[in-house]
């Protein structure tokens, strides 16, 4: 065992701090006491020998740059106390948040220990007086590099820093030398750190794959090896097309009828939150970090995507419009309420993230009208795992309207925030008008994910029709540092000779004003309102008639787990799906089988296509592009 002490760590001087009475940042002068864990202030450099006037608490605290300028960084406490703090430029500021965060992240209010030998992993049974989260090795690894790399530059700064006179210089030939030495053994212990890491991922996927076999019983061995292997979905690189399903929709009902219950927000879940987000590094993939049970929701991704497209009154209603302009707006509602709903869905928990072959189908019955003859069906389906890919379809063949998606996802932690950006296409399309909307998605923010959440949306999505000429580029304008405007956004609605017929502003999760005419005398205006876009209730089939592979009936088990808060079971159960899908993955390749969808086909990309189809100004859908594919369902072209 290693041991660093970090109680000698002396930091001190003057920064700005956001002060609620003045409602601004004023100067102060601040002091970093490593033995009590504790950032001490004062007004001014001659009273530091006084009583401070504050301290803040830094331990298991969470020290974040801002993400609007270069020199202002928070101190998220563990009381949930927020402190902004600015220093003179970006690189004073960098300085401040190492020493902070390094004291912050010591489990022990004096000393910061490596643990060797410690090979524990993710807690997931919650103690109020114990952080969420063990130290396992990469832990570990990523904290000793950070020290090794901090505690050089340290050096070299002070050497830089060093006045020059006539009898020392910086440049001196003995401190060249130490420099040197000093960054070649920084630049091998990293080094090694890389390397200890990559053999240490390498052991643990070994690990995994020895350990499925005997973590799993007989009986569900003999699932994977023969049922799922000799499936029809299963094929050899290359052949077969996808089989059909048919679902019946008078077998399908309400939640309500289903006895769905939905989640509940409580003051333990935000807790979890902080307590599972504080021990989590800056720019952190979320799709490879396991998160515990108590964060997740109850239900499937699949499900969750359902939800935001369940505004079918509007879809249908698009339809009926006599001209294209109008459907084109109709498009444009429909997308934005849908954008809407991720408040809702997105906004504590997670949910499970569906295993390969997975399938979610529902329908809505227009106006939630059991005797409508309007039915919307849906379909949706994870048709990739590397990379994640859920292909969804929607169809009413009452009115000739089908849409297909293809859509990834990626949670990247930063600061206090998460940042899903979305990749991917949606396409709408109406027969009877000969006519195909390209859609595209913004990026998705959940703001002090561990204080208060809250939704933002970021970015632009465009939307688009070649048959008409019509597209429209909707920018997203997120909250500033300072100012108290909240969900702004803006479009150009163009045509096809690029002139702008009309323009819309407001704000994405409320009103919309839709503006016409290019001069005050004939302006019209018209508004909507997104929350009066209503979404109609999903009818989902009963547990007992569906297929093994639908979400509810897969997640069944786990869902009623965390309806009864047994999180160590539904922790268990999750893990045996989870495993599953490794042996299945596994034992696929050693046969030289791809996965075949239940629903899909794949098809490759027109690129000259798909670029025109899209605005120029959409950029975030490289990962998309670099496919080279998409899933289209079996009915599409039918």
């Amino acid at each position: 065992m290693g041991e660093f002490n970090l109680s000698n760590i002396k930091q001190e001087g003057n920064l700005y701090k956001y002060t609620n009475v003045v409602k601004g940042f004023q100067m102060r002068y601040f002091m970093v006491n490593a033995y009590t864990a504790k950032l001490n202030y004062y007004m001014s450099e001659d009273l530091k020998f006084q009583k401070p006037r504050g301290s803040i608490e830094l331990l298991n605290s969470i020290i974040s740059p801002s993400e609007e300028d270069s020199t202002t960084f928070t101190i998220n406490t563990l009381d949930n106390q927020i402190f902004k703090l600015r220093a003179q430029d970006a690189k004073e500021r960098q300085h401040w948040v190492n020493i902070l965060r390094l004291i912050a992240h010591s489990k022990e209010d004096t000393h910061f220990k490596v643990y060797a030998n410690d090979k524990s992993g993710l807690v997931e049974n919650f103690d109020n007086n114990k952080p969420l989260i063990k130290k396992n090795s990469q832990d570990l690894i990523r904290e000793i590099f950070n020290l090794i790399k901090f505690s050089h530059d340290e050096f070299e700064n002070s050497i830089n820093n060093l006045n020059q006179t006539e009898e020392f210089s910086r440049y001196d030939q003995d401190l060249l030398i130490l420099k040197a030495a000093s960054s070649a053994c920084a630049k091998n212990l990293i080094n090694s750190c890389t390397i200890l890491s990559k053999n240490l991922e390498k052991e643990k996927d070994i690990n995994e794959d020895t350990e499925i076999n005997d973590s799993l019983t007989l009986s569900q061995r003999f699932d994977h090896e023969i049922k799922n292997l000799l499936d029809s979905s299963y094929k050899p690189s290359g052949s077969g097309s996808p089989k059909k399903s048919s679902i019946n929709p008078d077998d399908e009902l309400t939640d309500e009828e289903n006895k769905i219950s939905k989640n509940s927000i409580s003051d333990q879940t935000k807790e979890n939150l902080f307590k599972f987000f504080s021990n989590l590094a800056d720019n952190l993939d979320l799709t490879r970090t396991q998160i515990p049970v108590q964060l997740l929701s109850k239900k499937s991704l699949l499900e969750s995507y359902a939800d935001l497209m369940s505004h079918v009154d509007q879809l249908i209603k698009i339809t009926d419009e006599k001209n294209s302009e109008d459907r084109f707006i109709g498009v444009i509602l429909w997308v934005l309420a849908s954008l809407l709903s991720i408040k809702s869905e997105f906004d504590h928990k997670k949910p499970f993230n569906p295993v390969l072959g997975e399938v979610f189908n529902c329908s809505w019955k227009a106006g939630d009208d059991p005797n409508s003859k309007h039915i919307v069906s849906y379909t949706a389906e994870k048709v990739s795992h590397h990379p994640l890919v859920c292909a969804v379809y929607l169809e009413c063949i009452e009115k000739n309207l089908k849409i297909n998606a293809n859509i990834m996802t990626k949670p990247i932690y930063s600061g206090t925030s998460v940042k899903i950006e979305i990749f991917g296409e949606m396409i709408l399309r109406l027969d009877d008008k000969n006519e195909e909307y390209n859609i595209t998605f913004p990026k998705v923010y959940a703001r002090s994910v561990v204080t208060d959440p809250w939704i933002e949306l970021g970015d632009s999505c465009s939307i688009s029709c070649a048959q008409t000429g019509l597209k429209a580029n909707i920018e997203f304008e997120v909250k500033s540092f300072y100012g108290d405007t909240i969900n702004q956004v803006f479009a150009e609605l163009k045509n096809k000779n690029e002139e702008v017929f009309c323009k819309m502003k407001g704000e994405w999760d409320a009103k919309l004003e839709f503006i016409f005419g290019k001069n005050e005398k004939d302006r019209i205006i018209k508004s909507h309102n997104l929350r009066d876009i209503s979404r109609q209730k999903k009818r989902v089939r009963p547990i007992e008639i569906q297929e093994d592979y639908e979400s509810r009936k897969l997640w069944k088990d786990v869902e009623e787990a965390l309806k009864n808060e047994d999180y160590q079971q539904a922790y268990n159960l999750k893990n045996i799906i989870e495993k599953q899908q490794r042996l299945t993955d596994k034992l696929r390749k050693e046969k030289n089988l791809t996965y075949l969808s239940k629903n899909f086909y794949k098809t490759k990309i027109n690129y000259d296509k798909l670029a025109s189809s899209f605005s120029s100004k959409t950029s975030n859908n490289s990962e998309y592009f670099k496919l080279g594919y998409r899933w289209m369902h079996k009915n599409w072209s039918c």
